[in-house]
């Protein structure tokens, strides 16, 4: 078997919170075994750069800042809103396992097929 074959399940993970939730998005990433893909979106209102995370080789981080007309959560709801749409999968690998993590400011606003997080 060559090397870049998985050998058991695939972690995949979403990670989106504002940046007053870092600490919680620190420890989730603690939490991930080092085979895990996937992103971690931080929405912020300030320009300023996010502090280094400390993620697994196959994680990006993305910084999503506010803009003057946005409310807290708009961009991240968006953000999650379309990646879900992209990679939830209508028939599920029994060999992926997918994980999504949203902070509290967006929340209620990610539309999951008609519906939101607080009622899944």
């Amino acid at each position: 078997m060559r090397s870049h074959r998985r050998r058991g399940p695939l972690e995949h993970v979403l990670i989106a919170g504002s940046d007053d939730e870092l600490s919680a998005i620190e420890a989730l990433l603690h939490l991930l075994p080092p085979t895990t893909y996937g992103q971690v979106l931080v929405e912020t209102a300030r320009s300023d750069a996010l502090p280094s995370l400390s993620v697994p080789p196959r994680i990006g981080v993305s910084r999503l800042e506010l803009g003057a007309e946005d409310a807290p959560g708009d961009r991240l709801a968006d953000a999650v809103t379309g990646w879900l749409a992209e990679w939830m999968p209508e028939d599920p690998d029994p060999h992926r396992a997918v994980t999504v993590w949203v902070g509290r400011s967006a929340r209620d606003r990610v539309d999951v097929v008609g519906t939101t997080l607080e009622s899944l």
